[in-house]
This record gives structure tokens, C-alpha cells and sequence, in this order.
């Protein structure tokens, strides 16, 4: 009988593992697909850009990072400065931007920010080609620097598709 109970508990552990798996599975895609969806919010005077999740950098080497969020990533473009959160809230005005860059892999469309006065670097996932080339399009109206890469993002199509334009 001990075995038949043994083998009961392996069976339902195993059963509710990997339902908590799957159902990790749907929630990140239906997050991600929500995400692709997102346009530009207006946020007061500003915009707040969706985003799937932030990272703090170094500067000039965005793909390793210190501090991850996916919990409550931010980017908000206010009109005189930029609020982005990863574990905290940071504020800095536009002209400590001294490059905007846009890196892209499987699943990730990532807008860089670079400041002046930091050895790191902000990275949001937009989750969303459109959204990204939307925020670097409002980042240069701003008059932030971009990167070639950031630039190529804006001539690869029509840009401004989202609401919150200026």
C-alpha cells in the first residue's frame, strides 16, 4: 500500500508542477501579446511608454545588467525630464541623455538610455518594434542624441503611430 501512496504523491507533485509551469507559460505570453498590442499612453503632459520589463546596464554594454524589473517597469516622458524605474525611481532631465540606442533580439525590442552623469545605463523592452521606434521618435523631438542604430530604427518606417505623439 506504501507504494501505491508513493506513487500517488510523485504523480500529483508532478501533476501540479507542470500545470504551474503551463500556467507561468500562458501568463508570460498573454503578458508579451498584450504588450506587442500597447501604444503610447498619455500621461498628464506626458507619455508613458509600456513597458514588458526594465534593466539597469552599464553604460556601452547594455546586454549585461545589474538589476532586472518586470515587476513595475517605467519609462514616462515628462516635459522637462525623463522618469524610468527599475528597483527605483530615477528623474533626470533631458539634456543628461547623452544617447538614446534601440537593441533588438528574439522577443526584445529595447530602448537604451545612456546618461551623463552615470556609469549606468537604462534599458526598458517595449516587447514591440512599432512602440520602440515610437519612444526613440518623442526621446529625438526631445532632442536626446541617438545612436546610428536608434536612428536606422526611425528610417526603417513611418514612426509616430502611437497616441501621446507631441
Amino acid at each position: 500500500m506504501s507504494d501505491l501512496a508513493g506513487l500517488s504523491f510523485i504523480v500529483l507533485t508532478m501533476f501540479f508542477v507542470l500545470s504551474g509551469g503551463a500556467a507561468l507559460v500562458f501568463f508570460v505570453r498573454m503578458r508579451l501579446s498584450t504588450a506587442r498590442l500597447s501604444r503610447i499612453e498619455p500621461h498628464g503632459e506626458g507619455a508613458r511608454i509600456p513597458l514588458v520589463a526594465a534593466f539597469s546596464g552599464w553604460k556601452g554594454i547594455p546586454w549585461i545588467s545589474w538589476s532586472s524589473s518586470t515587476l513595475k517597469p517605467t519609462l514616462i516622458l515628462h516635459p522637462n525630464h525623463i522618469e524610468c524605474r527599475v528597483v527605483r525611481t530615477r528623474r533626470k532631465p533631458y539634456d543628461a541623455v547623452s544617447r538614446v540606442d534601440y537593441r533588438e533580439t528574439i522577443g526584445t525590442n529595447n530602448i537604451v538610455l545612456e546618461f551623463t552623469d552615470s556609469l549606468s545605463s537604462f534599458v526598458g523592452n517595449t516587447a514591440s518594434r512599432d512602440l520602440a521606434r515610437d519612444a526613440v521618435l518623442q526621446l529625438a523631438r526631445r532632442d536626446c542624441p541617438l545612436s546610428p542604430r536608434a536612428e536606422g530604427l526611425l528610417a526603417s518606417g513611418t514612426g509616430g503611430t502611437g497616441a501621446g505623439q507631441d
